[in-house]
């Protein structure tokens, strides 16, 4: 860009400007050929780019170089390029395009135009949109995902991020088996309960064997917006259940005398695969969760934050190796605290796993082994 016209050191974002995304990835389409085997395309991932001369809907009065500036959540740049070979019937796995608009997601904070926040060069961006939804990875950068554990005890697990990610100012970067899981969701997508599960399995080893991904699991994020990769799933590890009374809905029902203020799209949770009753990492840390209760009075019995606040973070440290329990812990309380009044008190909640196949009774019973090893 060659304009010369700042917001907070930043050059603007604007069609007058040489500005463009290079690269942006990955944005995963299916590509031909196609044939019995593989209906939809065989999905690739591509990079992308887009170009400021593209700038559509920008300000209509304040022009830089007699030409529009990139608004927050108003502008897009009306096309990118990259993915022109992902042109199977379904394209964008997500947003069934390719060479689809490209939306700033980052935006200055305090300098506005005609009401709006100025996008500004180098602010994140994502491609291949066909409305505001994105096709490519996850948009937020590493310290955003990592927000909820800038607390002294999780100093061990930056500095592991800091080692296997990198700069903590990039994008997340996302396997891109998820998105085959986000199409095997779809209800018309043919695969069986059986065929998703293992999809499941597969994005959780995936996570797992990636070294930035296992580091990163560690921080625990708001249930919404979800900031997890495709595929996964955001699991709350104090259950919503233990702050609403019995009987009511778990997201609109009333709460327990003192948590008024909590919210559970706010409450932490971890970034897991699949759902609470399978056999993938979300079945297996929900199944311990509920071997903790089974044995400390069961399902609705009444006790502190603190107790649970335990049995979640000592339930996912177990899960997920090089998680500590008092990173997780503190991530724990440093939210409920806030949103607690008077040292309220808390109810046991459970899912996981029931015991009608032998190997979900072998989950069960390791569960109930850790939780009689720390319960005593």
């Amino acid at each position: 860009m060659a304009n010369e016209v700042y917001a907070n050191g930043m050059e603007l974002a604007c069609k007058a400007g040489s500005g463009k995304t290079i690269a942006s990835f990955p944005d995963v389409c299916f590509t031909p050929p196609e044939n019995p085997a593989t209906p939809p395309g065989v999905p690739i991932p591509y990079p992308n780019t887009g170009f400021a001369s593209d700038t559509t809907k920008g300000s209509k009065n304040v022009k830089i170089t007699g030409k529009e500036v990139m608004l927050k959540n108003k502008s897009y740049f009306k096309k990118s390029t990259g993915d022109e070979a992902g042109s199977a019937a379904k394209k964008g796995v997500i947003s069934s395009t390719n060479r689809g608009k490209v939306y700033f997601i980052k935006w200055s904070m305090n300098v506005k135009f005609e009401g709006e926040n100025v996008d500004r060069h180098l602010d994140l961006t994502t491609d291949n949109h066909a409305s505001p939804m994105a096709n490519e990875a996850v948009p937020w950068i590493f310290s955003d995902r990592m927000a909820m554990g800038n607390i002294g005890e999780c100093a061990d697990e930056k500095n592991n991020v800091e080692s296997k990610c990198g700069d903590l100012n990039k994008p997340v970067k996302c396997p891109t088996s998820g998105y085959e899981l986000v199409e095997a969701r779809k209800k018309n997508s043919g695969k069986s309960k059986a065929e998703k599960q293992a999809l499941e399995r597969k994005l959780g080893g995936e996570m797992q064997r990636d070294p930035c991904q296992k580091a990163l699991r560690c921080f625990l994020s708001p249930y919404e917006p979800n900031k997890c990769c495709p595929g996964q799933t955001p699991d709350h590890l104090i259950d919503v259940k233990s702050f609403v009374e019995a009987g009511q809905d778990r997201t609109t029902g009333k709460r327990k005398p003192g948590w008024d203020k909590y919210n559970d799209k706010d409450a932490p949770s971890m970034c897991v695969e699949g759902g609470a009753a399978t056999c993938s990492t979300h079945g297996v840390l929900s199944t311990k969760r509920k071997a903790f209760v089974n044995q400390m009075g069961g399902k609705g019995a009444e006790t502190d934050l603190e107790t649970l606040a335990i049995v979640g973070a000592v339930t996912a440290s177990d899960t997920f190796k090089g998680c500590s329990v008092e990173c997780l812990e503190a991530q724990l309380l440093d939210y409920h605290r806030k949103v607690q009044d008077n040292n309220a008190k808390v109810s046991m909640s459970q899912f996981g796993l029931g015991e009608s196949a032998p190997w979900k009774q072998g989950i069960s019973v390791r569960a109930a082994k850790l939780a009689k090893s720390w319960l005593g």
